[in-house]
């Protein structure tokens, strides 16, 4: 029997183009309800203070007001707190502001300009402290104390605070003679980084929609990348006995990256709804508020020290982080795991000793952020490996390849690597050869001329027991829904699932439909969409219910013709034994005959897919199981002009072995809007703060994202394909991986241009400028 043809490995428009192409495609602001008030925000301009009072009589008598509270109106306290991990965040600052920006007082009106109104007539009387807002700072023992009750709060047992202080996690790893971790070594480079705070810009603010009904049904409409971990949160604050009672609806998201998978307004507008029951409560933040109001990720400053021998043999690394993670550290425990483990990149190195902190200060909080701790920490050690290179005299890429973790080496967390973890050397060549295919210019009157090429590692930072599962069902005309718990946020999941289903299956892609519409009442259950990991754990969890409904196919026409469903043929259309044939839409519902009676069943599966051997860290080594890898390398030419500084990147590529391609032009789609990040990152973006501790980076003027005028003349992408095992059709994880060199490849080949070494970012034209006037100081 002939089988449908080839689609996994081929490019197919995206399902959601002609939705967003046309602006039919729903996003948080464009949903309306009946009976809908507007939520408007007062928030703190100061960053550290304690509340005296404030005064909300004459903002409660204006016009078109439902509602204005506080936290102390409402009675909340120390104990009104949520998290996931550490619970130390309220909904509304309480006794104390920690951050400027910080919600302080809430109105709730008919129309946005009745709030407005209502929030200038509150009186605030706040008793200002002293603030710190660099990490290293507010590690010291003498630093202003932001939590008081930090060691009390509730959290799990992998994360242990140091009390009375503003650490609120510290992670270490151990490996090897940690000790003694420079016993080898014959040479030895050390130095100080800087990865500053950033904003992640999606193009869409977050917003929420709430509504507690009567009946004690909680409805939230959010922009949420984690609906299921919302519902979590909402479920353990709200103390909801039974799930059932709270609907989280996720429509499109326009954009994430990380900033939308932590739950920020989400609490404070369902608290606000359950103050005006029956009633819809909106609230989208402004440009502004996204930056002061919800998460903004990196942040990290460094040292890192590393050893090797003469022949370039590395043999020990040490490094130590402190992460600035705002205000409230529950978003950001995370991070300071993966850059606390990742910071060694894709190196062999037998001795390891590294640490992490986690350290509250006075600014936003800080979560997740595409790459997840890895950009931080291996930009340090790449930058630190041409530093080996230069002081030994030796060809940097060279020396990458004689130190690149391979099949039987034992990696920084304990694991053996094995092939089918990917071939980063081969990776490495094809970007240097891609590279190579041109010359670099020499150094001429106008322009100094750079290359450089490292190698990269992303594993998925998850939940031991992070899981996907879906719903499938046939129709009666043969076309299928399947429903999923994955978020579709730009990133193509509904076309790329699509495929993996059609190839399954057997039968032409456009007769399938993911649903995108997320209820968590009635959709299946999806960890979160984070992680890179939709692609392989939701696709393994499709391919399991396909396997199912072609299962359920043949079981219907063994019935009929009372045999082994083992010995009946699929093929997308008909199922054939012997030479006996039955087409599918004769089984689809069951087999009728000619009298009506029928056999078998309507024809509806699911499927799950969990993560396996996931452990979590062991609180003494700090090593522990994480999922899978994914290797890569990535590679630029650049030009720096002598009279303006401003850098052009003339040629990155990007090389990955992310297994087998599921559709080869939404892959591509994902590197090159990675390494815009990452050159971003590098050479533009900052959150800055003035003297009192307030943000003034607070729109896209001042916080400045890459433009087309900033994107390489040339990119090149490669794709390696070692298949990974247990990834659908081979497939593994691509989407965060290319933000992660782009930092650190960019100021290597500054480096290799002007013998200016730098350690921070971002590296902008007027500082790039001022380096060449002061001859690089």
């Amino acid at each position: 029997m002939k089988l449908y043809g080839k689609v996994v490995g081929t490019n197919i428009p995206r399902a959601d183009a002609k939705e967003k192409v046309t602006g039919t495609a729903l996003f948080i602001d464009d949903l309306r309800f009946p009976r809908t008030l507007i939520m408007k925000v007062l928030r703190a301009k100061v960053p550290h203070a304690i509340i005296n009072s404030i005064n909300i009589d004459n903002a409660e008598k204006m016009p078109g007001v439902h509602k204005v509270f506080t936290g102390k109106s409402l009675g909340l306290d120390k104990n009104h707190l949520f998290g996931t991990c550490i619970f130390d965040q309220p909904p509304i600052a309480i006794d104390k502001v920690r951050h400027a920006g910080e919600v302080i007082a809430v109105v709730i009106a008919e129309t946005e300009s009745q709030a407005l109104v209502a929030i200038k007539e509150i009186d605030v009387n706040l008793e200002e402290l002293p603030f710190v807002l660099d990490a290293i700072e507010a590690a010291d023992p003498n630093a202003p104390l932001i939590h008081e009750q930090n060691g009390n709060y509730r959290h799990v047992p992998t994360f242990v605070p140091i009390p009375k202080s503003n650490v609120f996690y510290m992670y270490q790893l151990k490996k090897g003679d940690h000790e003694e971790v420079f016993k080898d070594a014959e040479i030895i480079v050390e130095d100080e980084f800087e990865y500053p705070l950033m904003n992640h810009a999606a193009i869409e603010p977050h917003g929420a929609i709430a509504r507690w009904d009567h009946t004690g049904d909680i409805h939230v409409w959010s922009s949420s990348q984690a609906p299921f971990v919302l519902r979590e949160v909402l479920s353990d604050y709200f103390d909801i006995k039974q799930m059932t009672k709270l609907h989280i609806h996720i429509p499109y998201l326009g954009g994430g990256f990380g900033g939308k998978s932590d739950y920020t307004i989400e609490p404070l507008v369902t608290l606000a709804a359950k103050l005006v029951p029956g009633y819809h409560v909106k609230f989208v933040l402004t440009r502004k508020e996204v930056f002061i109001g919800s998460v903004l990720g990196r942040g990290m400053k460094g040292f890192m020290k590393l050893g090797a021998k003469s022949d370039g043999t590395l043999v020990g690394i040490e490094a130590t982080q402190y992460y600035s993670d705002g205000a409230y550290g529950d978003t950001g425990c995370n991070v300071v795991l993966a850059g606390g483990h990742n910071c060694v990149g894709p190196y062999y190195f037998p001795n390891c000793n590294l640490k992490s902190f986690g350290v509250y200060t006075n600014s936003t909080p800080v979560g997740a952020f595409r790459g997840y701790g890895h950009p931080e920490g291996q930009f340090m050690v790449e930058r630190l490996i041409d530093k080996i290179a230069l002081k030994l005299d030796m060809n940097p890429n060279q020396l990458r390849m004689k130190n690149f973790l391979q099949h039987g080496d034992t990696n920084s967390l304990g694991q053996i690597v094995t092939r089918h973890n990917g071939d980063i050397r081969k990776c490495f060549t094809q970007t240097v050869a891609k590279l190579n295919e041109t010359s670099l210019p020499p150094e001429d009157e106008e322009y100094f001329y750079g290359r450089a090429v490292v190698g990269l590692i992303k594993s998925p930072v998850q939940t031991a027991n992070a899981s996907s599962t879906v719903f499938l069902k046939f129709n009666e005309d043969l076309t299928v829904n399947i429903s999923i718990g994955g978020v579709e946020m730009g990133q193509g999941c509904l076309t790329v699932l699509a495929q993996i289903a059609s190839q399954t299956l057997h039968i032409p892609v456009e007769r399938i439909r993911i649903n995108y519409e997320i209820n968590t009442q009635l959709t299946p259950y999806e960890w979160q969409t984070v992680a890179s990991m939709t692609t392989m754990r939701v696709g393994n969890a499709i391919i399991i219910a396909c396997e199912e409904a072609i299962k359920k196919f043949k079981t219907n026409a063994a019935e009929v013709w009372n045999c082994s469903l083992n010995d009946i043929v699929y093929n997308g259309t008909r199922v054939s034994y012997q030479d006996k044939t039955l087409s599918l839409k004769e089984l689809v519902l069951g087999y009728q005959y000619p009298d009506g009676h029928t056999l078998g069943n309507p024809i509806l599966s699911t499927g799950s897919s969990v993560v396996r051997n996931v452990t979590f860290p062991d609180l003494e080594t700090g090593q522990y199981q994480p999922y899978e890898w994914t290797y890569g390398s990535q590679g630029v030419d650049l030009k720096i002009n002598k009279t303006t500084g401003k850098i052009s990147i003339l040629h990155f590529v990007t090389a990955l072995d992310a297994g087998k391609i599921i559709n080869p032009a939404l892959a591509e789609g994902q590197i090159t809007g990675g390494v815009m990040q990452g050159i971003g990152q590098a050479l533009k973006e900052k959150i800055e703060y003035d003297e009192s501790g307030n943000m003034i980076t607070t729109n896209l003027r001042k916080y400045a994202i890459p433009r087309l005028s900033d994107m390489p003349e040339k990119y090149s992408c490669i794709f390696i394909e070692t298949p990974q095992p247990d990834g659908p059709f081979g497939a593994r994880p691509i989407a965060e991986h290319p933000a992660i060199g782009p930092p650190s490849v960019i100021l290597n080949a500054i480096q290799r241009a002007t013998g200016i070494s730098l350690t921070s970012i971002p590296v902008t034209t007027e500082r790039m400028l001022e380096l060449l006037r002061n001859g690089g100081e």
